[in-house]
């Protein structure tokens, strides 16, 4: 099997979790796209968003070469019903992070006081970390091997994208909103363990 056939197979797997949910960034040819997986007619199909239309596809090779900061992944039996992130010391991440990128990583911890660098949790809970900490996650095409034996796709800063601010700002914005639509339900919603629950609304939950 080659690449490109891992890539779709796996692209399907993670499609069937929410990956259609969140944001993918991709290039063909001189053409830069970000948008969404999208299901039409039976096959998967990406529909670009139209935010990047003037944007050479050197302006976003940084993502790949040096803005990964972990993946996405399908792994079973998880209290967690949705995708599982990932953090970059649980992967095989094929380009080295500069000491000063694993050091500004190493320091992303939410109030549960897990860190980001060796996260491991519903990808919307590790996207709204890097949110948090002023990161901006976006899925690239491109397959990570991780530490749990299962294949993955990469997650990037967007930031480390040379675009226009106001370009940011929107990226910023749509990543945001599907994150927040997923993490802020009701208790009706969804069910969590009680290591999720803590994770997720420790910060807010006085001592008795």
């Amino acid at each position: 099997m080659d690449n490109h056939e891992v890539l779709v197979g796996l692209c399907q797997d993670l499609f069937t979790r929410g990956l259609g949910e969140m944001l993918m960034l991709r290039t063909r040819g001189p053409q830069v796209m970000l948008g969404n997986l999208v299901m039409d007619k039976g096959a998967l199909t990406f529909k670009d968003r139209g935010l990047l239309r003037d944007v050479e596809p050197a302006r976003v090779a940084p993502c790949w070469d040096i803005g990964i900061t972990g993946a996405i992944c399908n792994l079973r039996d998880k209290d967690w019903d949705s995708l599982t992130y990932l953090g970059p010391d649980l992967c095989h991440i094929p380009v080295s992070l500069s000491s000063t990128r694993h050091r500004l990583l190493r320091s992303v911890v939410n109030v549960a006081g897990e860190d980001i660098i060796t996260f491991q949790g519903s990808a919307y809970r590790g996207f709204k970390m890097l949110l948090d900490a002023h990161l901006l996650p976006i899925v690239l095409p491109l397959v990570i091997e991780t530490r749990s034996g299962v294949k993955g796709l990469a997650v990037t800063d967007f930031r480390y994208a040379s675009v226009p601010l106001e370009t940011v700002l929107a990226v910023n914005d749509a990543v945001r909103g599907s994150v927040e639509r997923q993490v802020c339900l009701t208790v009706e919603d969804f069910e969590v363990s009680a290591e999720e629950f803590g994770s997720l609304f420790s910060g807010y939950l006085k001592e008795s």
